[in-house]
C-alpha cells in the first residue's frame, strides 16, 4: 500500500504541474466539450497544437490518477484495518471525483471562481494522498515512539505554519487566478501581503526545524527539505512577480513566463504536503501508537 500511495503522489505532482502549466498558458478551453475532447476520449493530432496538449495531456493525467486513486482505495479498505488510513482512502477517492466534476463544470461554466475553487480542491488532494503515503510508511508503523513528538512548542509551531501555509494558498490561488481583476481595485497590496506571509512562514519553518532536531533522522530531514523548499519557493515567488510586472508593461517575455509560476505552484503543493506530514507526526498520541500496534499485530483482511 505505500509504494502505490508513493506512486500516486508522483502521479498527483506531475498532475499539479500540468494543471498549474494549463493555467500559464490560459489553455484550459481549449478543448472546448468535457467530458470528451472533440468529441472523441482522444482527439487524433491532439499534440500538433500546444494548448490542446496541454490541456488534452493534462485531461489525461487527470483520468490516470483518478483510476489509482480508486484503485489504492479499494486496497486500502481490502487490506488495511486502521480507521486513520482507510478514512484518508474514502476522502482520497470522493475528492478526486470532485475535482474531476470541478474541472469539467469550469469548462463547460467559463467561471473562474470554479477555476480557483479546483486549484484549491487539487491541493487539498494532494495533501491527502501525500498524509495517505506518510501514515502507510515503514517509519510511522514499525516504531509509534520513534516518529511521536512529545514537544509541545513543536505541535503548536506546526499547527502555525500549517495555517500560514494555508492562508498564502488561498492568496494565491486568488493572485493567480483573479489577479488582474483585482489590481485595479487592490492594488500592489495584496503582493505585499503575500510577501509577508512568505517570510513569515520562513521563520516558523527554521523555528520548527530547530525544535525537531533532538526527533528522529527523517524528522529532521523532512523540516531541512521543507526550509530548502520554502527558500526555492521564495526565489520563484520574486521571479513570478518580476515576469508578471514584464507582461504587465508589455515586454516580451520567454519560457519563463509558462514555466516559472507552474513550478511556483507545484513548489507549494509540495510545501503544504510535507507540512502536513509534521503535522500528523506532532499530533500523535499514545492512543494512535495504540492502534497502529494493533494493527501491526493483526493479521490482515482478507
Amino acid at each position: 500500500m505505500h509504494r502505490a500511495a508513493r506512486i500516486l503522489v508522483a502521479l498527483t505532482f506531475g498532475l499539479v504541474i500540468a494543471g498549474g502549466l494549463v493555467t500559464s498558458r490560459d489553455a484550459g478551453l481549449a478543448v472546448p466539450d468535457w467530458p470528451t475532447s472533440f468529441g472523441t476520449l482522444n482527439p487524433p493530432q491532439w499534440y500538433a497544437i500546444e494548448n490542446v496538449r496541454t490541456e488534452h495531456g493534462h485531461r489525461l493525467i487527470a483520468g490516470s490518477v483518478a483510476l489509482c486513486t480508486l484503485a489504492l482505495g479499494l486496497l486500502v479498505l481490502r487490506r488495511e484495518k486502521r480507521t486513520a488510513v482507510r478514512r484518508l482512502a474514502i476522502a482520497a477517492m470522493g475528492v478526486v471525483l470532485l475535482q474531476a466534476l470541478l474541472g469539467g463544470l469550469r469548462v463547460l461554466e467559463l467561471s473562474v471562481d470554479l477555476a480557483m475553487v479546483h486549484a484549491c480542491v487539487g491541493q487539498i488532494f494532494f495533501t491527502i494522498v501525500v498524509c495517505l503515503a506518510a501514515i502507510t510508511s515503514p517509519h510511522w508503523q514499525t516504531d509509534p515512539r520513534r516518529t511521536a513528538v512529545s514537544n509541545i512548542d513543536a505541535g503548536r509551531t506546526a499547527n502555525m505554519l500549517a495555517a500560514f501555509v494555508v492562508a498564502q494558498l488561498l492568496i494565491g490561488i486568488v493572485l493567480r487566478h483573479a489577479g488582474a481583476a483585482a489590481r485595479p481595485l487592490l492594488g500592489n497590496l495584496i503582493f505585499y501581503v503575500h510577501a509577508m506571509v512568505a517570510f513569515a512562514i520562513y521563520a516558523t519553518a527554521v523555528r520548527l526545524h530547530d525544535l525537531l532536531n533532538d526527533c528522529g533522522n527523517h524528522l529532521r530531514d523532512r523540516s531541512r527539505l521543507l526550509v530548502r523548499l520554502i527558500l526555492a519557493q521564495l526565489a520563484l515567488g520574486v521571479l513570478t512577480f518580476a515576469l508578471t510586472e514584464a507582461m504587465t508593461y508589455q515586454r516580451q517575455a520567454t519560457l519563463l513566463e509558462s514555466w516559472v509560476p507552474t513550478f511556483h505552484v507545484a513548489i507549494g503543493a509540495a510545501i503544504l504536503g510535507l507540512v502536513a506530514t509534521l503535522v500528523l507526526h506532532t499530533r500523535r498520541t499514545a492512543g494512535d501508537e495504540t492502534e497502529t500496534l494493533e494493527a501491526q499485530t493483526a493479521p490482515p483482511i482478507r
